[in-house]
């Protein structure tokens, strides 16, 4: 059986399922969203302290959705942003990096280390792979980020992509750098 934590979310959402109200189904969505191509994606970090829906004021009456892993690295969701544009067609992917991510801090040889002891029988694959780090400043691993959308042919060449900075310590987001969608 679950605990600690687990006990305590499981507890809310009882509360939460008491006045919930069933969204459209997703087939009846998804028309709309390819429509409208207004749709969002927001790619950011997975970082505890980082709420995105609030920090960009997102509720349901705008419609964004979130990738979320460790850095808010592109590489690692490419698979997911191009899903995402083969069922919804959103018009906009927006990656946003933050100050004191854990990927300026742990870099890739220090996860390396630390999963080799976990599964030394992996050795291969770990070092063979990346992991996110950030070597310089948070506005370059956006740059780099955007220039990987750019660059993948399975992100539609019409898509705006925007790359976002968000500094944890005064709570202000800041456009690094926009590509306009060639439409």
């Amino acid at each position: 059986m679950a605990t600690g934590p687990v006990i305590q979310m499981l507890a809310r959402n009882s509360k939460i399922a008491q006045s919930y109200q069933t969204p459209l189904g997703l087939m009846q969505l998804v028309p709309k969203m390819r429509e409208s191509g207004t749709g969002v994606v927001v790619l950011s970090c997975s970082d505890p302290r980082l709420n995105p829906y609030q920090i960009l004021g997102i509720d349901s009456t705008l419609k964004a959705t979130m990738v979320r892993n460790a850095g808010g690295r592109v590489f690692d969701a490419i698979r997911t942003l191009a899903v995402l544009q083969t069922i919804g067609a959103p018009g906009t992917i927006v990656v946003m990096h933050h100050t004191d991510c854990g990927m300026t801090h742990f870099h890739d040889a220090d996860i390396r280390k630390a999963l080799i002891e976990v599964a030394p029988e992996e050795k291969e694959t770990i070092d063979a792979s990346k992991f996110g780090e950030i070597k310089g400043t948070i506005e370059e691993s956006i740059r780099e980020d955007l220039a990987i959308l750019r660059a993948s042919p399975l992100i539609k060449k019409t898509t705006q992509l925007v790359g976002l900075k968000y500094d944890i310590a005064t709570g202000v987001l800041s456009e690094v750098a926009h590509s306009k969608s060639e439409l």
